[in-house]
This record gives structure tokens, sequence and C-alpha cells, in this order.
């Protein structure tokens, strides 16, 4: 049994279900939602104890961002940012930095953000065209970053950027009212409308260097591939669970129910094994990164490849189990959780660059080919 997954997931029913659709239809964050995480303290999941969090990791991460994302996806991913967001500060960050920062994620007060994907680079958020001009004891930043979740709605954003003096990648964590900072009001996703997913620019903002994270290792590029993959596993399982919800409801004139005809039990079988498989294959990935086995990473990029896939799949599938009213707007959730698992795909890094790494992995070649 997987006990924070499973908690979460009941935590998701009594208070994200219910703004989901709203959010939705109305594009906009899922700010009751994510106050009610905040209350929780499920923002100090990953946060080292000794900075007020719970000192959590990965595999619990992946069990609740799984867990929420089956009652409201945007809210899921959201929280799931701004986890990423404290796990890489823990890794990484100067002391200081850490004790300023992260008792206020763990304790609610604030939430973080990432801005790192980029016009130019499109899915490969690695290759920076943002610029850092170095001075003495501060840097010039000058940017702009295409999709970043929880636009305006986070307290500060970790973003990445090249260096104008030795060429070298930093991560910058800026405060939301930095000056020079602005959000393009853009985002009308088809899916996962909750996500307030803005471009951001930085016109010579103005940072000191205790705001520089230098360099960038791989530890939370691994629990950003989990978070994604958390978000399609909670949705492939949705979608199956409202499937069977709706046909087990559903009765023509004659009485008889749509559960009771073996064809739509097949179907309503298939959505859900596909989703469980998704979900296992996601955890089990996870539990390999927590126990630092060498396969760790090729496991959960397999994962989200799993997931992404799963998702897409559940969401054809889904539609078609509900008939012509699951293609109307607001009266069934079938229409919103396809467009919701559509996503995954072009979420970076994109579904196509996680197989060519995993290719890459699986013949023993660097993930990343420059």
């Amino acid at each position: 049994m997987h006990k924070y997954y499973e908690e979460a997931k009941e935590f998701g029913k009594k208070y994200l279900a219910d703004e989901a659709n709203e959010v939705d239809v109305e594009g906009r964050f899922p700010k009751a939602s994510v106050d009610a995480l905040r209350k929780a303290g499920y923002f100090g999941l990953v946060i080292p104890k000794e900075y007020g969090g719970q000192g959590k990791g990965i595999e619990e991460h992946a069990e609740v961002c799984t867990g929420l994302a089956e009652s409201g996806a945007s809210a899921s991913l959201c929280y799931m940012m701004s986890n990423v967001g404290a796990y890489c500060l823990s890794l990484y960050a100067s002391e200081e930095m850490k004790k300023d920062i992260l008792p206020r994620v763990a304790s609610g007060e604030i939430i973080l953000g990432l801005a790192y994907s980029e016009t130019g680079s499109g899915t490969h958020f690695y290759r920076p065209d943002m610029t850092e001009e170095p001075h003495d004891g501060y840097s010039i930043l000058n940017g702009r970053k295409s999709f970043v979740t929880t636009a305006r709605e986070a307290d500060y954003y970790l973003t990445i950027t090249h260096s104008t003096k030795d060429g070298s990648n930093n991560l910058w964590l800026v405060p939301r009212d930095a000056e020079g900072l602005s959000f393009e009001s853009t985002f009308n996703g088809l899916g996962l409308r909750g996500n307030v997913s803005d471009p951001m620019v930085l016109d010579h903002v103005k940072l000191d260097e205790s705001c520089k994270i230098p360099g960038n290792g791989d530890g939370d590029r691994l629990i950003f591939i989990v978070g994604l993959a958390s978000s399609s596993a909670g949705i492939s399982m949705a979608i199956a669970d409202a499937a069977a919800k709706y046909v087990k409801e559903r009765s023509y004139t004659s009485g008889k129910s749509l559960a009771d005809i073996e064809t739509v039990e097949v179907n309503v079988a298939e959505l859900k094994a596909r989703a469980y498989a998704a979900r296992e294959t996601l955890f089990a990935g996870a539990a390999s990164v927590a126990a630092e086995e060498e396969e760790g990473f090729p496991n959960v990029i397999a994962a989200r490849i799993t997931t992404t896939e799963a998702a897409v799949k559940n969401g054809t599938e889904g539609m078609r189990l509900f008939g012509g009213i699951g293609y109307v707007r607001n009266v069934q959730p079938m229409e919103r959780l396809m467009r919701d698992s559509l996503g995954a795909q072009v979420m970076a890094p994109g579904l196509d660059v996680l197989k060519v790494w995993l290719g890459r992995l699986s013949v023993d070649l660097p993930y990343l080919n420059d």
C-alpha cells in the first residue's frame, strides 16, 4: 500500500475536486486548492527537517502528486513545481538561501515556481538564451521564458541563465517583485488550464550574487521528470474511474446499463489496467531513484514516457465510452480529462526528446547530445 498516495488521493477528493471544473472553465489559478495544500503542510514535503519540512524524497513526491492529480491536475502540477524548486534549493543553494527560503515554503507562507523553458531552445530548457551579465557583487539578467507555471502566483521563480562572462549556465532565485520582471498574458491552454503558464520577461533585472546558485546538477531534473509523470499517471486513473462510474449510471430505456455490455466491460478494464501499469511503473522508477540505483534516471524517463502515452490513450478510449455526452463541455468530466491528458506530450522535455534520452542511455551514450 502506498500510504502517501492514498492520503493525497483522499485529500484531493475533499479539497481539490470541487474546484477543478471551475478552474478549467475560467482558465484561472486554482487558488482554493493551493491554499488547502498550504494549510495542510504539503509544501514542506521534500524540504529537509532542519528547515522545517517533512524530509521526504522523490518516492513520496511521486505518490502525493499522483494522488492529487486524480482530482485536480492543474493544482497538482502547480504544487509539483514548487516541490521541484524546494528540492533544488535543498541540493544546491547556499546555506544562507536555504535558511531564508525553505522554512517559509515549508510553512506555506510562500511557494516557488520554475521559469526554464524558452522559445529559442524549445523543449531543451537546459540550453538557455537568457543571459546574466556579471558585475561586482551582482548580475543583470535579460531574456524571456516561454511557459512559467504558476505565473504571478509564486513568490519566487527559479530560472536558468547563460553567463556572458564565462559561458556557464546558472540558476537564479528571482523574487516576484523584482524590478524589471513582468508577465505576458497569453496562456489559453487546451487543457491543464489552471496552470496559468504565461511567459515571463526579465528586462535588465538586477540581482545580488546571493540570489545565484552556480551550476546545476541532475538532482532537480529527476524530481521534475517524476512530477510530470505523476500528473499523467493521475489523469490516467481519473479517466478510468470516471468511465467506470459513468457506465454504471448510464442505462437505456430498456433498463439495461452500459456496464452490462461485455464490450464496455472490456474497454473499462483496459483503461484501468493501463492506468494501474502507468502508476506502478512510476512508483517503481521513483523507488529506484530513492535507492540510488544505477538505473534510476533511465527508469524515471521510461516512467514518464509510459505515463504520458497511457494518459493520451486513456483520453481517447475514455471518450468513446462516454459517447456524445462526453464530448459536450461542462456536462461530464471526460472532455476536460481528455484535454488534460494531451499536455504532457509537449511539456519540456517533450515525449520525443525523452525517447532520445532513454535510447542514448540504453546504448551507453550521454543522454544530452550536444
